[in-house]
């Protein structure tokens, strides 16, 4: 069996890598992460079957990438919740796994200044899933917008009703909720306000999609300063926050839009 020793000093990407791999269990109680000579990799669907997560985080983007061969790690997300959850700011992310030891995972964080260090040995789970192709396609709209006003928008909305609508065309894009007991609220986004949009043609689309899914989703949001969406009818919505503006790390998510209401 393969060794592997990965090393995350930089504090910020600490944060991160703790907020990407604590927030994998509003998804799925379990994951397999895979440990490649050219990075991580993570491709999970949701309880409900509704959405899939990838992500991908390169070697390059570590302070250490020590790696003899390619490795699967089962993991529990709610024990790496957890955790993640006792690391300290200052602390540095030393992950291990010895061939030898091959149903444990050992994970450090360790710092200089008076700080206790801690270490944890994280049993493995055996997990029978296959990796989806997902196939590159062109999409009707694309826009870019900052992910925290996207991410608070889907928080307001969600107090309204159970599903997002949205309505995209050439010169606006309109968000909304509605219920019988709480009304309608909607959001009138105009394309001279994101950072970037993409329109087919004479293009309108409307399509509708599940807040609780959506609100899972945008907890993502402090991984990046903006969110790229795509969408296109009958297929699934795309969500994609490049890792702290690396457009080689990243996070993607798909979410299949619910049937609407004439």
């Amino acid at each position: 069996m393969a060794n592997f020793n990965i090393e995350i000093k930089d504090n910020q990407k600490c944060e991160v890598f703790s907020t990407i791999f604590q927030h994998m269990k509003l998804f799925s109680d379990n994951i397999n992460i895979f440990f490649k000579t050219d990075g991580i990799s993570v491709q999970t669907m949701d309880n409900n079957r509704v959405s899939v997560i990838e992500l991908l985080i390169p070697s390059t983007w570590f302070d250490r990438y020590e790696l003899e061969e390619d490795v699967v790690i089962g993991i529990h997300t709610v024990l790496l919740f957890k955790i993640l959850g006792t690391r300290e700011k200052e602390q540095i992310i030393i992950i291990d796994y010895e061939g030898s030891n091959s149903d444990r995972l050992q994970i450090r964080f360790e710092s200089d200044k008076s700080l206790f260090n801690k270490s944890f040995e994280v049993p493995l789970v055996d997990l029978d899933t296959e990796i989806m192709g997902i196939p590159e396609m062109e999409y009707e709209a694309e826009f870019t917008l900052p992910s925290a006003h996207f991410a608070g928008l889907v928080n307001q909305l969600k107090m309204f009703g159970d599903s997002m609508d949205i309505q995209c065309s050439e010169d606006e894009i309109v968000l909304y909720a509605t219920s019988v007991d709480s009304g309608k609220m909607s959001v009138k986004i105009d394309i001279d306000d994101l950072n970037s949009f993409v329109i087919d043609e004479g293009g309108q689309i409307r399509l509708s999609y599940s807040l609780n899914n959506l609100y899972n989703m945008v907890q993502y949001h402090k991984l990046s300063a903006n969110i790229d969406i795509s969408l296109k009818a009958d297929f699934p919505m795309k969500l994609r926050f490049n890792i702290l503006g690396d457009t080689t790390a990243y996070i993607s998510m798909y979410l299949a839009p619910k049937i609407m209401d004439e």
